[in-house]
């Protein structure tokens, strides 16, 4: 919950640096662990205080890495932009994606990119984790190309500050 904190401001800092309107920038967050939660669509919210404020109410949802349906879920949420714009997404996860998630990460990172949404990728996990190099490799499939210019690794939480 402390990290989730740290997740919040980062999020806020990214709504800070665009400009926000119906005519300009729209954003759209989900929220997902186990479960993915829908906190702000493409048409809801049209101002960055109103999304920020939503930001800051997410609940912590617990443990879970369900990478593959949240990608899924935001590329329904593209399918709300307007025609002709740029589509970004930033993916902010700190572990592999979960077995268990019935949707593959691969098929939904393939689904998103064909979509036309670009992809960056901030993943956080200490590199002397066993599990580094298959999680750098997930963070590889699911980023946008060249990997270098839209993958971001950290090793802990409080480097958010400064990505």
């Amino acid at each position: 919950p402390q990290n989730f904190e740290l997740v919040k401001d980062f999020v806020n800092g990214l709504i800070d640096r665009v400009s926000v309107s119906l005519e300009a920038t729209r954003v759209g967050v989900v929220l997902f662990s186990h479960v993915d939660v829908v906190v702000t669509s493409l048409q809801q919210l049209s101002d960055q205080a109103s999304i920020k404020a939503a930001v800051r109410r997410m609940p912590y949802l617990g443990e879970g890495t369900f990478t593959g349906s949240a990608i899924r879920r935001a590329t329904q949420l593209f399918q709300a932009a307007r025609p002709g714009v740029r589509k970004v997404a930033v993916v902010l996860t700190d572990g592999q994606a979960d077995k268990r998630d019935a949707v593959r990460l691969k098929d939904a990172a393939e689904d998103a990119h064909n979509a036309g949404i670009e992809i960056f990728v901030v993943g956080i996990m200490n590199s002397s984790d066993f599990q580094y190099a298959e999680f750098r490799n997930e963070m590889n499939i699911l980023a946008s190309d060249p990997d270098e210019n839209y993958v971001y690794l950290i090793d802990d939480f409080m480097r958010l500050q400064s990505t």
